[in-house]
């Protein structure tokens, strides 16, 4: 497992993720130490795309949603706005 890395009130590790043969780049979305989304790096070759990012799996709030973004910090930052809110 990568590194855990902490942005805006989310951490994330860096993992590989068993989608296709030999795993895709992927990262583990944590908020306050609960398991929140599972994003995934689009494979460049079949998809003919540079660096774009899937909602594999969301929970919660995020449940049922699959949304491509074109980074990974946007990817995150849509993550950590529409989860649970921080407590008051």
């Amino acid at each position: 497992m990568g590194q855990a890395k902490t942005v805006s009130g989310l951490s994330f590790s860096e993992v590989r993720i068993g989608t296709v043969e030999g795993g895709e780049s992927g990262v583990l979305v944590w908020k306050r130490d609960q398991l929140v989304a599972v994003l995934t790096q689009i494979d460049e070759e079949a998809y003919s795309t540079k660096g774009k990012w899937f909602l594999e799996t969301g929970f919660g709030l995020l449940s049922g949603e699959h949304k491509n973004f074109d980074t990974i910090e946007e990817a995150i930052g849509w993550v950590g706005r529409h989860t649970f809110p921080e407590p008051a």
